[in-house]
């Protein structure tokens, strides 16, 4: 049998083949200890409690807050998964490495089609209608914080309603939407609020619910809803009615929306309504009342474009279809009054209903053409309407279109910014004989605690509850100590 001859490799060509192999053993450990050192800080880092934000500056948010332990969570297991989002959410280097993750998808021009911004947040379970709570399961009555609030607390808790809007904002086809997260116990205590205020105006005011879906619960399907794990609005909006008193006269909004969904009713680069989409609830509003709304389509109209709206501060929407602002005047008269401090007679300005942005540049907040802004306290009289007719709107920033489409209705419309004033709602009623009371929010502010606790402060004369508050007056809203607060940004 013939052998072959092997070429055996030179003593040169072993030594190089074990520096390689020893080379490689090196880098191994090396690697190995520095992915250890790696986890270490990680978690050395995640230990730092005091060092956790509160906020991101990058997303424009409140971060998630500690969960509150409870025996019921801790043996659910929801206590330990809200844990888990909490740490995630807030650990202490997300906030620089978010930051760095966002430069280099812009340095390679990375844009994803479909985005979430925020989205940390969990949705509690929607029960049925009516239910407060999982069958057994009484959900408790929250008492509103003191009705004393100090400026910096208001200016605070609006800050914190508002923070909202960027909990979880879903970016796909060249639009933004603001996604709603339902909290059983702040809805209950928003609801707790509104029933009280009808009792204490029962025989003298009709008190209205108006509860506005985000352009998410309109616009993006339920299955999609799904997946991003929030509710549908319109079985939250129904939630929220089925715990109201029959006192409380409330108003359809999302079948109305839904109606007209491929209308322009919501901006692409903005959480808020346009003026089409309230005027749609403004009828809904007229049907529910027994009167006949105003003929919005004969109105003078005004298109105020290109504009950029909020949500351009933390999405980039230079790929997105531009918006415009079309705000329609009201026939009745386009002359109202403010305060730019409601305690402060000084400051009574007179304003247009619909102020005309056509010159205004292209940064410029054109949303705040309606009702000139965000105003603690203002007055809206009619003198084609004789008829002594008058409601007060307890608003947010949506209510601001649709009390412009409501001017023909009444003779007198006053509206407050439940966020900046310190008028009491009682008093108002009495002190301008208001027949109709009004409160509107959408239904992501509304249910926060801090919704309720600013509805709070304005609706009890006497402090944290109904307790005591019969037969008795609050202080006149000019001896109150508390001044009110402008807020043109939002």
């Amino acid at each position: 049998m013939e052998q072959r001859n092997k070429q055996q490799p030179s003593p040169a060509y072993r030594k190089r083949m074990r520096d390689v192999r020893s080379m490689i053993t090196r880098w191994r450990v090396r690697g190995t200890v520095g992915f250890g050192a790696i986890l270490v800080i990680g978690c050395f880092v995640g230990l730092l409690f005091f060092a956790r934000p509160a906020a991101s500056a990058v997303e424009n948010r409140n971060l998630t807050a500690f969960p509150e332990f409870t025996v019921e969570r801790f043996v659910d297991g929801s206590f330990f998964s809200d844990l888990s989002l909490w740490y995630a959410d807030t650990y202490p280097l997300r906030e620089p490495m978010v930051r760095a993750d966002l430069s280099l998808e812009k340095l390679f021009g990375i844009q994803p089609k479909t985005s979430m911004i925020g989205g940390n947040r969990a949705s509690d379970e929607l029960p049925a209608e009516g239910q407060e709570g999982t069958e057994g399961e009484v959900s408790p009555k929250r008492q509103p914080r003191d009705h004393n609030i100090s400026e910096p607390e208001v200016r605070a808790r609006a800050a914190n309603i508002e923070a909202q809007i960027t909990d979880g904002v879903y970016v796909t086809d060249e639009a933004a939407y603001t996604l709603y997260y339902f909290d059983r116990d702040a809805t209950q205590a928003y609801v707790d609020v509104i029933n009280d205020a009808a009792k204490l105006l029962e025989g003298e005011a009709d008190v209205y619910s108006i509860l506005l879906p985000t352009n998410g619960g309109v616009m993006l399907d339920d299955e999609l809803l799904s997946q991003l794990g929030v509710p549908n609005q319109d079985q939250a909006i129904d939630y929220f009615y089925s715990l109201m008193d029959d006192q409380v006269i409330v108003v359809p909004t999302f079948d109305t929306l839904y109606e007209h969904r491929d209308e322009y009713l919501y901006f692409r680069t903005d959480f808020h309504w346009t003026q089409l989409a309230a005027y749609y609830v403004y009828c809904s509003f007229c049907e529910t009342k027994g009167i006949s709304p105003a003929p919005y389509n004969e109105w003078e109209e005004l298109v105020f474009q290109p504009y950029q709206g909020e949500y351009s501060t933390y999405v980039d929407i230079s790929g997105f279809q531009p918006d415009s602002v079309v705000a329609r005047i009201p026939q009745g008269t386009n002359t109202m009054t403010y305060w730019t401090n409601d305690l402060d007679p000084s400051t009574e300005t007179e304003g247009p209903v619909i102020t005309d942005l056509s010159d205004a540049s292209s940064d410029a907040n054109k949303y705040n053409c309606f009702v000139c802004g965000n105003r603690p306290l203002s007055h809206i009289e009619n003198p084609n309407v004789t008829d002594g007719s008058s409601c007060l709107v307890v608003k947010d920033s949506f209510g601001n279109p649709l009390v412009s489409t409501m001017v023909d209705s009444y003779q007198h419309i006053y509206t407050i910014d439940f966020r900046f004033t310190s008028q009491k709602l009682v008093d108002l009623v009495h002190q301008y004989g208001i027949k109709d009371v009004i409160f509107e929010n959408v239904i992501m502010f509304a249910g926060t605690y801090d919704c309720s606790d600013l509805l709070a402060s304005i609706v009890y004369p006497n402090g944290y509850s109904m307790e005591g508050t019969e037969g008795s007056d609050s202080a006149a809203p000019e001896e109150s100590t508390e001044g009110g607060n402008e807020n043109e940004s939002e």
